[in-house]
């Protein structure tokens, strides 16, 4: 009786390990339509996301990089609404027809702009103007996922107005899909760009989550809005039913194992031949079996559930430590230090950092012999990852650098006045206040506040800082390596 024998791998397999996690994507963002859309190799469907998807869900809230737009344009198309199909099975996704009701600075044949909503939602509306223009997105998306003539928005908005009209033709829509076995599914995307002052975010993310509440009375008709957490979380809505609306609303949130079976799928399907013919050998020698796209996309893949099988593979792409030595387990081991450092005050981490991370892991140094990475390397990934992220956030929140630059140097845990002291000197509130009127951004606080606690709830709202129990002030090192904050024995901050 022969015994099994495992392949031993070398030097070039290890490279082509690493080259192959080097040459993952940078940027992991997408747009629900155009160019950017998610494509059928990236698509990977933790679990956890499934409730998100759910038609049963009209409310989805994600920070950024943690997959709205992703799976927007993955319920968008047919080919990968089709994957997630297959992931999904029990969602009936392979059934939808799905348009879309907003996409945000993206428009063209299949969105509709902030350029549109802008042009038809007076400057200064109310609400009965904003429920004019959303209704009007459905009848329009309507239109567009049956096939029909599409009719110009300007020309629906008058129609949407009129109550009696509007619901007459969506009762009709209902029975017809009704007889024919159908569901339409609107999508609203990037609906954090809806504004830029926040009476009129306001008014309009009200008025869409009302028109929300209303289309629960379709079976064959659907919405599902992806929101940012700030926006569905702003004490000034007065939506009546927004508790509900609240409660029932998912967050798309990636556990560690999540994001590591994100990386070894990644690994697996690599277009790549040397790489895949590596990773396949090391699973080999650990007899561990490798996966296709099916088997990634349903789940049935050890390295996409199991902690302990995915800990085992990152032992041996970069040892099982983050230190050296005989006390090398004190510094922490190399599969938990990337999740634990790059979580932000809600103990989230997203795709983007994470892979960002490995990405940069991967090109940092000379490549070892024994392995695809290096502790100090992944040190190097956090570096660049927190770089990534404060760069992206001040996409999303022009304020934030400003907002940090002033707390540059200090030592942290940190009381409280200190960060407000550094805030007053460098005189961070009339600044901002100034800036956001003259390029004509939200700023980070409403018209009603404007102090130095309002910046740091502002920080607290997003996860970038937090309090302790001992209230000090606090900040995940994600922000505080680029923010260049101290902390002792803690990765050192950029220079």
């Amino acid at each position: 009786m022969s015994k099994t024998t495992h392949p031993k791998l070398n030097a070039a397999d290890f490279s082509a390990i690493r080259r192959a996690m080097a040459a993952i994507p940078g940027d992991v963002s997408n747009d629900a339509v155009g160019a950017s859309v998610a494509k059928l190799e990236e698509v990977f469907a933790p679990a956890a996301h499934a409730a998100a998807l759910d038609l049963a869900t009209p409310v989805v809230v994600g920070a950024r990089g943690t997959g709205k737009s992703f799976w927007s344009s993955v319920l968008g198309q047919a080919k990968t609404r089709a994957a997630a199909a297959l992931a999904y099975p029990r969602l009936g996704l392979d059934k939808l027809e799905v348009a879309f009701g907003f996409t945000g600075i993206v428009g063209g044949e299949d969105g509709v702009s902030v350029e549109a909503l802008d042009s038809l939602v007076p400057r200064h509306a109310e609400a009965g103007d904003a429920k004019a223009f959303w209704w009007a997105t459905i009848l329009a998306a309507i239109g567009r996922a049956t096939g029909q003539e599409p009719s110009r928005l300007k020309e629906l908005v008058p129609v949407a107005r009129d109550w009696e009209q509007r619901e007459a033709l969506l009762a009709g829509y209902e029975r017809q899909f009704q007889q024919e076995g159908r569901t339409v599914l609107v999508i609203y995307d990037a609906l954090d760009t809806v504004a830029t002052n926040w009476p009129r975010r306001r008014v309009l993310t009200e008025a869409l989550l009302e028109v929300a509440w209303a289309m629960r009375a379709y079976r064959c008709l659907r919405l599902k809005l992806f929101l940012r957490p700030d926006q569905i979380d702003d004490d000034a809505l007065r939506f009546v039913e927004l508790p509900k609306l609240r409660t029932g609303a998912v967050r798309l949130q990636w556990s560690g194992i999540d994001l590591y079976g994100l990386l070894y799928a990644r690994l697996a399907l690599t277009i790549h031949a040397d790489a895949r013919s590596a990773f396949e050998k090391l699973l080999r020698s650990m007899s561990l079996p490798l996966a296709g796209q099916e088997a990634i996309l349903k789940g049935n893949w050890s390295l996409v559930h199991d902690a302990s099988a995915q800990a085992q593979v990152m032992e041996r792409l970069a040892g099982p430590f983050m230190g050296a030595g005989d006390f090398g387990h004190k510094k922490g081991k190399t599969y938990d230090w990337p999740i634990t450092h790059l979580g932000d005050a809600f103990d989230e981490v997203t795709p983007r950092s994470f892979l960002g991370l490995m990405i940069a892991a991967a090109t940092q140094g000379i490549s070892p012999e024994d392995r695809a990475l290096t502790p100090d390397g992944i040190r190097h990934g956090l570096r660049n990852a927190s770089r990534t992220r404060v760069d992206q956030l001040h996409q999303e929140f022009p304020w934030i650098k400003a907002v940090l630059a002033p707390l540059a140097g200090l030592l942290l845990p940190v009381v409280e006045k200190e960060v407000f002291k550094a805030w007053k000197q460098a005189r961070t509130v009339e600044m901002l206040r100034e800036d956001a009127r003259a390029n004509n951004y939200l700023p980070p606080f409403a018209p009603e506040g404007g102090g130095e606690r309002d910046l740091f709830e502002a920080l607290k709202g997003i996860g970038v800082m937090l309090r302790r129990k001992d209230e000090r002030l606090d900040m995940p090192d994600l922000f505080r390596v680029a923010a260049k904050l101290l902390k002792k024995g803690a990765t050192a901050p950029l220079r």
